[in-house]
């Protein structure tokens, strides 16, 4: 018998992350019991039925979120599908006697038709009323970049200040820091600490530096964008606001966490917790899981056209922010309360 008696197949996408990840889980536990029945040892399959209820437990409460909050006509008719899976489970786990291979065989039938008909049919009916959710979706939440949309920065003024401090020109301390060192994104990445990117940038500089002047330096280039700020002082009534950020932990703690409206997001994703930069898509989810709202139920707004691209590839709804003017008028597109 095969090792992987089923493949995840294309036809199973259905284009969500969370869910698609989930079938990938149960396809992995079937060939598991497979494997564990080619290889003559029924007792060890007693784990895969707890397995099985660990996967009800997380995916079919998942699922039914996602078909309450898109308006899906069948979620009934789907929760019935779940409950039979949930009692069959149930039933076959009980019933259980490793001497018995028709009872093996019953269990291995009934999840290899759980995935044919339910994942390879049903589902996918219910994926293509979720796809059309986002044209139709109510915006929820609304999610801010920082860096030249709620505040300005500037690395010119970093660079003026460590110049003086290590003597070296500013052009040249532009081409070491930002040009040929990959340091301020493995920061930003939380692939090193402050104590690792101070030596790193004392490296870079040649010489050593007092860690308060170094760190006052790297983290006084911000200017508070007051459009963005009153914008979002109208808007926390109305929605929930979250705030994602490639940054790190010298511009949080002396930057971003110091501005006044920083206590009205609901949620804040940082680079360097996340262990992920935009557009890596695992940041956006980090955002949407903090939120607890779908993607299509969220507008991205960042200054950075690419990175509200790859917002859109995780079905929320980029804006690139450009002014003030654009941004209400972007907003105003999608019905957005609070702009007056």
């Amino acid at each position: 018998m095969s090792a992987h008696v089923f493949a995840w197949k294309p036809a199973y996408e259905l284009h969500y992350k969370e869910l698609d990840e989930q079938h990938r889980g149960l396809l992995e536990i079937l060939n598991e019991a497979h494997r564990l029945s080619a290889r003559a040892k029924p007792v060890s399959l007693r784990e895969i039925f707890g397995r099985l209820g660990d996967y009800a437990l997380i995916h079919f409460s998942t699922e039914e979120r996602y078909m309450k909050a898109a308006g899906y006509e069948g979620l009934t008719a789907h929760q019935a599908e779940h409950g039979h899976f949930i009692s069959r489970v149930l039933e076959l786990s009980l019933a259980y006697d490793p001497s018995d291979p028709k009872l093996l065989k019953e269990t291995q039938t009934f999840l290899e038709n759980w995935v044919h008909q339910h994942i390879g049919v049903l589902d996918l009916e219910f994926g293509n009323c979720l796809r059309g959710y986002r044209d139709r979706a109510p915006i929820r939440g609304i999610i801010f970049d920082f860096g030249n949309v709620i505040c300005r920065f500037d690395n010119g003024r970093f660079l003026r200040a460590l110049s003086g401090l290590s003597g070296l020109p500013v052009d040249e301390l532009e081409k070491r820091i930002y040009g040929l060192s990959t340091l301020t994104e493995a920061f930003e990445r939380g692939d090193m600490d402050g104590s690792s990117f101070m030596k790193g940038m004392e490296e870079l500089c040649g010489c050593h530096i007092h860690n308060e002047l170094l760190i006052s330096a790297y983290t006084e280039i911000f200017t508070p964008i007051e459009s963005t700020c009153s914008l979002i002082r109208r808007l926390k009534p109305h929605y929930k606001l979250g705030l994602l950020s490639n940054t790190n932990p010298w511009h949080f703690e002396r930057g971003i966490s110091t501005i006044p409206v920083f206590p009205l997001f609901d949620a804040v994703t940082l680079s360097y917790e996340a262990r992920a930069l935009k557009p890596d898509p695992r940041i956006y989810q980090d955002a949407l899981d903090k939120l607890g709202l779908m993607a299509e139920e969220c507008l991205f707004i960042d200054d950075r056209a690419e990175f509200t691209e790859a917002a859109d590839r995780q079905l929320l709804h980029g804006i690139t922010y450009t002014g003030y003017a654009e941004l209400r008028s972007a907003l105003k597109g999608f019905n957005i309360r609070g702009l007056e």
